[in-house]
């Protein structure tokens, strides 16, 4: 997976009730209020350079993701967040926080060919995307490829990869820093708090050694996270979200020499429950 922020979805709303006629006016309406809503974010300049230090030197939060079946942990649907939950994100910050957290439980939903369940999954993330006003930008990479892969997980993976970068080209390019941020932080959330939920209770082996690994390096990528998100402490709906990133990069800090134990591992499952709840809920 490419170090890009950014998400995903598709034209599958085809087959979803999506490609219902609409008239000229009610199309120019919708687009206003999109408009409205996905107005251009002042230029931060510093924030900018923070941004881009860290998707270049960071893995994608999605990288872990695809190695979770490898490691022959079971399939856990309670660990990502319902569908059902999409109603409750009204404000921009909401919508690309939880944008972020739905494209991780679409890639761990593919990865374990979850089929049947991955195309509602990708309908919620297109919704947000559409009010968020960044539907064109990866329905034009997706098109019909997804619906007809719908059971192909390699390809499906693949669409997504390339509507990252599709999608974090169109941010950069209109000013939309903080809401890529905002994507990257409930992936980076979301991938972490599924990844440690099915190894916490796992003892360490050949096997999904890799996965303690990828958690120990996080301790890095929560100390960027923080750097960058100093940029927005000002933003009201984000200020929550950036003290529990902050409290979170407190415990990755004390990883030592790259090994984390049972006990730390619970703890730290527990303090990222907290932090993904002011997301998700």
């Amino acid at each position: 997976m490419k170090k890009l922020i950014t998400l995903s979805c598709t034209a599958l709303l085809i087959s979803c009730g999506g490609n219902t006629a609409k008239s000229p006016d009610t199309v120019e309406a919708k687009t206003d209020s999109v408009k409205k809503e996905t107005v251009t974010q002042p230029t931060n300049e510093l924030a900018d350079f923070e941004f881009h230090a860290l998707v270049i030197n960071v893995p994608s939060p999605l990288d872990i993701i695809t190695l979770l079946p490898k490691a022959g942990l079971t399939f856990n649907k309670s660990l990502i967040n319902a569908t059902e939950n999409e109603s409750k994100y009204t404000t921009t910050t909401k919508k690309g926080l939880n944008y972020g957290s739905y494209i991780v439980d679409l890639v761990y939903l593919s990865t374990n060919e979850q089929f049947s369940t991955v195309k509602n999954y990708f309908k919620t993330s297109r919704n947000l995307a559409q009010s968020l006003g960044c539907a064109e930008s990866f329905d034009n990479i997706a098109g019909s490829r997804l619906e007809n892969n719908i059971d192909k997980k390699d390809t499906i993976n693949k669409v997504i990869d390339q509507i990252y970068t599709e999608m974090d080209g169109y941010l950069r390019s209109n000013d939309r820093l903080l809401t890529a941020t905002q994507i990257l932080v409930g992936s980076w959330i979301e991938s972490q708090y599924i990844t440690i939920g099915l190894i916490k209770d796992q003892p360490k082996n050949k096997q999904n050694e890799v996965l303690f690994q990828k958690v120990a390096e996080q301790n890095f990528t929560s100390q960027k996270l923080v750097e960058l998100l100093k940029e927005y402490e000002k933003e009201k709906d984000f200020k929550s979200v950036i003290a529990g990133v902050s409290e979170l990069d407190k415990l990755y800090s004390n990883i030592k020499n790259g090994e984390v134990d049972a006990a730390f591992l619970q703890k730290l499952h527990a303090k990222l429950g907290e932090v993904r709840s002011k997301i998700v809920n």
